[in-house]
């Protein structure tokens, strides 16, 4: 176990983490929506709940705060997939001559279909 020391905000251990949790969103929530059209905003909300909430019940000594900080969590998860998805469609956008719209696994979470 690794102990922040003061001024010591981010780590590797958790920006890898983080990354691996954000990756992992992704993948799940475009999977789920190619293969049966689930919402993918809702979905990758519902993703990013249950990493953060498991992370907390797996936690060897999980106080009643850490409860209410993982729903924190699961929205920091949220932004990061949403922002880092964002990014791949709109770099697929300008490099496609077709401006609509990828038709790719990335799809732009924002859009009401």
């Amino acid at each position: 176990m690794s102990t922040v020391l003061p001024g010591q905000l981010f780590t590797a251990v958790n920006i890898g983490s983080v990354t691996i949790a954000t990756s992992a969103i992704i993948v799940v929530t475009n999977t789920l929506y190619t293969l049966f059209r689930l919402q993918q905003k809702w979905s990758a909300f519902a993703m990013a709940l249950i990493i953060a909430y498991l992370n907390v019940l797996f936690s060897a000594t999980p106080q009643w705060y850490d409860w209410l900080l993982a729903f924190v969590n699961a929205c920091l998860l949220f932004c990061s997939a949403l922002g880092l998805n964002e990014i791949v469609v709109s770099s697929k956008k300008t490099t496609e001559k077709d401006v609509e719209g990828p038709s790719g696994f990335f799809r732009t979470w924002l859009q009401k279909r």
